[in-house]
């Protein structure tokens, strides 16, 4: 193995006992961003080039797309419609899976316009659908941002959204000791164990607000060895990190009537050698 030079540890979405799961990158995420992928930019280019109208499903877990017969936490159904003769619209819908139940409930619905076959869109609603019938609505239009908060009547209640880190930042200064104690982890199983290095590593990190616990969705290079010694030493370093990393409040988010809801950070790790 290689020496390792530099561990690269960043958060870039802000936001014990885990319940943990992992899985290779597909062949198609090699080539595009997990988050191209969520909102459909993956494919929209030949979309626009045929005029072609669409309909299909996709599933995550963590944020990563899996399977339909893996285990699955997401749904989200796209569908595609040449409107116009210059302009193309895309719809999302995401549906949450009840970890008991198996029942599916609204998340987010999401319309993107497309003029001229330019890749990007012109107009971006999201709709997040929330508990007493909340609805926070987040509209880009050019350069305008807008964000609002509407019950469950269709009245706007405030312009600055219904949860709490829509309109207040998420206090990053608490997560610097668990970033330095993951970076010290995974350096520490580097140093000392044998194997072949994954080019990265992404955490999905979810705090669960109705079981108390941390959910861990890990993804990995395609052609990375799953089960390999360093596979399962770095796995079994992260996982005992996280289990020493207590669930507070403010991992949680919030709406203005008080309830919480699930969090996720996610955490690439880039390995320099």
């Amino acid at each position: 193995m290689n020496r390792l030079l530099k561990v690269l540890l960043v958060f870039t979405l802000l936001t014990s006992t885990i319940t943990m799961s992992a899985q290779k990158s597909s062949k198609t995420k090699q080539k595009a961003d997990g988050r191209d992928i969520y909102v459909g930019s993956d494919i929209i280019k030949d979309l626009l080039k045929q005029e072609k109208d669409t309909l299909f499903t996709r599933y995550y877990l963590g944020g990563f797309m899996v399977d339909s017969t893996a285990l699955w936490r997401e749904k989200v159904i796209y569908t595609g419609k040449q409107i116009a003769e210059d302009e193309y619209q895309l719809l999302t819908t995401s549906m949450l899976k009840n970890k008991e139940t198996g029942e599916l409930s609204l998340y987010i619905k999401g319309e993107k316009r497309f003029e001229k076959k330019k890749t990007k869109a012109t107009h971006i609603i999201n709709q997040k659908y929330l508990l007493d019938g909340l609805v926070e609505e987040v509209v880009h239009k050019g350069d305008t941002y807008v964000v609002k908060c509407v019950n469950a009547e269709g009245v706007v209640l405030n312009n600055k959204g219904c949860l709490r880190y829509s309109y207040t930042p998420f206090p990053e200064i608490k997560t610097h000791k668990f970033r330095a104690s993951m970076q010290d982890a995974i350096y520490n199983v580097v140093t000392k164990s044998r194997g072949t290095l994954p080019n990265y590593i992404i955490l999905s990190i979810e705090a669960d607000v109705k079981s108390k616990r941390w959910n861990l969705a890990l993804d990995f290079p395609d052609q990375y060895n799953l089960g390999s010694d360093m596979h399962t030493s770095l796995v079994a370093a992260i996982v005992h990190v996280l289990n020493n990393e207590k669930l507070e409040e403010y991992h949680y988010d919030q709406d203005i009537n008080g309830n919480y809801y699930n969090r996720t950070m996610y955490v690439p790790i880039r390995f320099k050698k």
